[in-house]
């Protein structure tokens, strides 16, 4: 396919949008400060996705969707196109949004009392889907060297399978960056069939794997596990909600199908499937620029921490917009880096929520223009020089 330039240096101004990101930082950090925090990006939709809803807006009736299999069908064909995998459209239900997958996952793969296995430092609400339904959270801390770049530590991870039967994967992994390779994740899968363990795979990240870094949807190496994914963080339409899970053992389908429906997380509405649909179908070339543009904002970090503040650690993650910062060198307390990030007007998420192995880091969302990235890095180097 062709690769087209797109230009995602124009910032649109968010305040006064219902943005959680930027209208919320009273809420969330006490006052005004340049949120570089929760995991939305600072850009248009795709026009595609926009004329796609302009488009479903020329009618004027909102009632329930249809069970049309055409979002499934997009879905099916976009995960051939970008990660080589090529599932059964009837193999792919349809989501109100990953998270809540997440906390079905655990109930219908689990049972109560029972250890759920997670690897930290992770996105918050996999852990709190286990604690939350009653579940013991088996963490296996990732380990890292002395560059900041995270393995996954297997021999910890065997020992903990003695004890679970449901390991929740985030591939990639937010917040460190990694997209695991195909041997790594062979040695999970390896693992879990030993250990008669079953991956709950958090995919939503897959799409902004960067090019020297690919992806491997799991299910290609493991029939038997349960993919999750959306459009959300690959499109940047999280507000508008939907997402998909494949689950390719028609037992654990019925299974996992009938957890969704008593939670009343089955199915997408309208404008999801909309907006999903169009960024399938179409939305290949815009998506490719907005990595590279990614790939390039990873980079900049990279240099201006080598230039300013060359103690931090920081490891140039393989895909996404989230900088993981070791800042341990330091030796401040989370209390103190959080008050100098403040003093100096700068909005971070703060290691501590992402389970073990967070105190002394902090997570930036670089998914933002060049220039409001150099603002936010201009602050980070008052805060902690």
């Amino acid at each position: 396919m062709r690769n087209l330039d797109y230009d995602f240096n124009d910032y649109v101004e968010r305040v006064d949008s219902d943005s959680a990101k930027w209208d919320g930082v009273s809420w969330k950090f006490g006052g005004p400060v340049l949120p570089m925090w929760v995991a939305d990006m600072d850009f248009p939709a795709a026009e595609c996705i926009l004329a796609a809803l302009h488009n479903r807006l020329h009618h004027p009736v909102f009632g329930y969707p249809d069970h049309d299999d055409s979002v499934q069908k997009a879905a099916a064909n976009w995960l051939k196109i970008r990660h080589e995998w090529h599932p059964n459209p009837d193999d792919i239900l349809l989501i109100q949004g990953v998270v809540p997958a997440l906390y079905a996952a655990v109930r219908a793969f689990s049972e109560p009392g029972e250890s759920v296995i997670v690897m930290p430092p992770i996105y918050p609400p996999f852990m709190h889907s286990i604690t939350e339904n009653d579940r013991y959270l088996e963490t296996v801390p990732l380990l890292s060297d002395a560059s900041g770049f995270y393995t996954i530590d297997f021999e910890r991870l065997e020992r903990a399978m003695h004890r679970s039967k449901l390991l929740m994967l985030c591939s990639p992994h937010n917040p460190v960056g990694r997209t695991w390779t195909q041997a790594e994740l062979l040695s999970m899968v390896d693992l879990s069939k030993k250990h008669n363990v079953r991956i709950v795979s958090d995919e939503i990240h897959a799409d902004l794997s960067f090019d020297d870094h690919p992806h491997t949807p799991l299910p290609l190496l493991d029939e038997h596990s349960i993919f999750l994914g959306a459009a959300s963080k690959s499109f940047n339409i999280a507000g508008i909600g939907g997402g998909i899970a494949w689950v390719g053992d028609p037992v654990l389908r019925k299974r996992f199908s009938e957890e969704l429906g008593r939670s009343r997380n089955l199915g997408m509405n309208t404008f999801a499937k909309v907006a999903s649909k169009a960024a399938w179908d179409e939305g290949f070339e815009w998506q490719s620029a907005l990595r590279r543009y990614f790939n390039k904002n990873a980079l900049h970090i990279h240099q201006r921490l080598s230039a300013s503040l060359p103690d931090i650690i920081y490891q140039v993650p393989q895909g996404s917009y989230l900088a993981w910062l070791d800042l341990r060198v330091l030796g401040k307390t989370d209390a103190e880096i959080e008050q100098n990030l403040l003093k100096a007007g700068l909005g971070l998420n703060l290691g501590p929520s992402f389970g073990p192995g967070g105190s002394g880091y902090v997570r930036l969302n670089f998914g933002t223009p060049r220039k409001l990235l150099d603002q936010g890095l201009n602050l980070l180097e008052q805060a902690l020089s």
